[in-house]
């Protein structure tokens, strides 16, 4: 299978051998540059046909009750597959999904219908930390384009003409980098939004900080950007100027009026621009009186971003956006805090799959944009997650997308990096972490207390021995995600070690092996780092008591 999970799929006829292909038709170049991406050779002779056709077939979803520019349909026989889309964005998306049936040898006879639900489905650099560098900024914008996400939000809040120097326009190089980061982004159909955040100093009376806020949105429209992002999120919730309290009521008319001015004049500028903005209160009870006052206060076709219940969201649910939009009278933009793991989560990693959010979500809410780690490489297992459930949240199976994540990024180290894979699942979506080690030590736990000494030994050494093999995978740093996550990677250390004395101690409880185990169990809970559930420590505790 793979992923997405085409929405209507009927590709079950004989399977079609295909080890290269010639392009024919629109957009020729581009799909060719597609399949060169999965190492497809475009000089052979199973032929790929792409007709443009702008027709209610191929650009209205029933579902959603609207015209969509990603919608497309294949058409697959023995000796050709034609392409139907409206749009190059259309095309681009079924030149990705056939790349990967050939790629994957799964192609088959037959025709499929396909398109997202979630219309708007992408990722936002909106963390605190290290920004991520050019070359892996291009990586994760290629791979989540190709799992069909489209829509890219850059607000890193360590780029200090983001917030600490939003007044300042961006020198020359800076701006050309901006500039290569938004070409990128249209070549792999991805919406390039530009977000500043000025409301750390920001004075709302203040002509010369309004002027300076347009020239700032001027500046990157000078690259060719048209969607920007105004946030005022996590800043002071009084007024920080005199002048601002005698004009204001309150801090959430200086937002409005400052929301509206700005709108009006970019609107001016340019008929084509979009705004999205994030409210002060980002999250929390959807009547209160910022949020109702904040949405009512500006114009519906500006987008408000919005986390949920709480800051990091456990569950995202369709009546609570119904809840938002009769009270702001606009529907929300999610602003997933997963699985970015700043603040107070530092020292977690979260590469579980992303859950907890409704099935039919997508017909409540503009979309959903997820906020990712300071650590690029692992952001991608998380995020193909989620491109899965923004596609077609109706057949969403984490399971099998985790699975599926897995083995795109790494290949096959896919099944050894399950062993601590298995203890990083911990975040605000799901508080459960370390189940094959819990089953596994509860089984040996069971075979010891049942008189199966033999058989619990042999479990528990091949146990750890995978988990040594899994650790000796990690510690090539060569590997950019492994590099990526070496303070887990320590602390994992750390656990085969514990397991080890847990089983030595098992086999042989005396004093100087429940001292060296003691010890361990001691050190590994000094470490601050978040690794294994429960049951590691459970097991260390019961073999202290033989």
């Amino acid at each position: 299978m793979i992923y997405p999970v085409i929405q209507n799929n009927s590709l079950n006829g004989k399977a079609v051998n295909v080890n290269s292909v010639k392009v024919e038709g629109d957009f020729k170049e581009t799909v060719e540059r597609i399949f060169a991406d999965y190492s497809i050779d475009t000089n052979g002779n199973y032929t790929i046909n792409v007709k443009i056709s702008d027709s209610r077939k191929t650009t209205y979803i029933d579902e959603l009750f609207s015209l969509s520019d990603e919608k497309y349909f294949l058409t697959v026989n023995e000796t050709c597959a034609v392409i139907e889309a409206a749009t190059r964005r259309g095309v681009f998306r079924a030149a990705n999904t056939l790349a990967k049936l050939i790629k994957n040898r799964e192609l088959k006879c037959g025709e499929a219908e396909d398109y997202p639900l979630f219309k708007k489905r992408g990722y936002i650099e909106g963390f605190y930390g290290n920004t991520w560098e050019r070359s892996k900024r291009l990586s994760v914008m290629k791979l989540m384009a190709q799992y069909g996400m489209n829509t890219f939000y850059y607000a890193p809040k360590d780029d200090i003409y983001h917030r600490e120097k939003w007044r300042e326009l961006y020198p020359q190089k800076e701006l050309n980098e901006l500039k290569e980061l938004f070409e990128e982004a249209q070549k792999h159909e991805l919406d390039f939004h530009w977000c500043i955040g000025p409301g750390l100093t920001y004075q709302y009376t203040s002509e010369d900080d309004f002027n300076k806020l347009i020239e700032k949105f001027k500046c990157v429209y000078s690259i060719g950007a048209k969607n920007f992002g105004l946030l005022l999120d996590d800043i002071p919730d009084e007024f920080q100027y005199e002048k601002d309290a005698e004009k204001f009521d309150s801090i959430v008319d200086a937002h409005i009026y400052l929301i509206n001015k700005a709108y009006k004049t970019l609107k001016e500028f340019d008929a084509d621009i979009t705004l999205t903005v994030c409210p002060t209160q980002y999250h929390g009870n959807e009547s209160d009186y910022y949020i109702t006052k904040f949405g009512r206060g500006i114009p519906t076709d500006v987008t408000i971003f919005w986390t949920g219940a709480e800051i990091c969201s456990r569950v995202l649910t369709s009546r609570e956006a119904n809840e938002f939009f009769r009270s702001t009278n606009h529907m929300p933009l999610y602003w997933d805090n997963y699985p970015v793991n700043d603040c107070e989560m530092f020292q977690e990693m979260h590469l579980g799959p992303i859950l907890g959010r409704d099935k039919d979500l997508y017909k409540h809410c503009e979309g959903l944009i997820s906020n990712v780690m300071e650590y690029a490489e692992c952001s991608k297992i998380p995020l193909l997650t989620i491109a899965d459930y923004l596609w077609n949240p109706v057949c969403y199976d984490s399971e099998k997308s985790i699975k599926n994540a897995h083995s795109v990024i790494l290949g096959d180290k896919a099944e050894l990096f399950s062993y601590i894979a298995d203890h990083l699942a911990v975040s605000c979506v799901s508080r459960h972490a370390s189940e094959y080690m819990s089953e596994k030590l509860s089984h040996i736990g069971f075979l010891m207390s049942t008189g199966r000494q033999d058989e619990a030994a042999i479990e528990f050494k091949d146990f750890n021995a995978k988990n040594r093999e899994c650790l000796e995978m990690l510690n090539d740093k060569t590997v950019p995600m492994f590099a990526e996550m070496q303070k887990w990677v320590n602390k994992f250390s750390m656990c085969c070690d514990l397991l080890d004395a847990v089983y030595t101690t098992s086999l042989s409880p005396t004093d100087e092996n429940k001292a060296d185990l003691a010890s361990l169990l001691e050190a590994y809970n000094s470490d601050a780092v978040i690794l294994t559930g429960f049951c590691l420590r459970e097991a260390a505790e019961k073999a202290l008591l033989l």
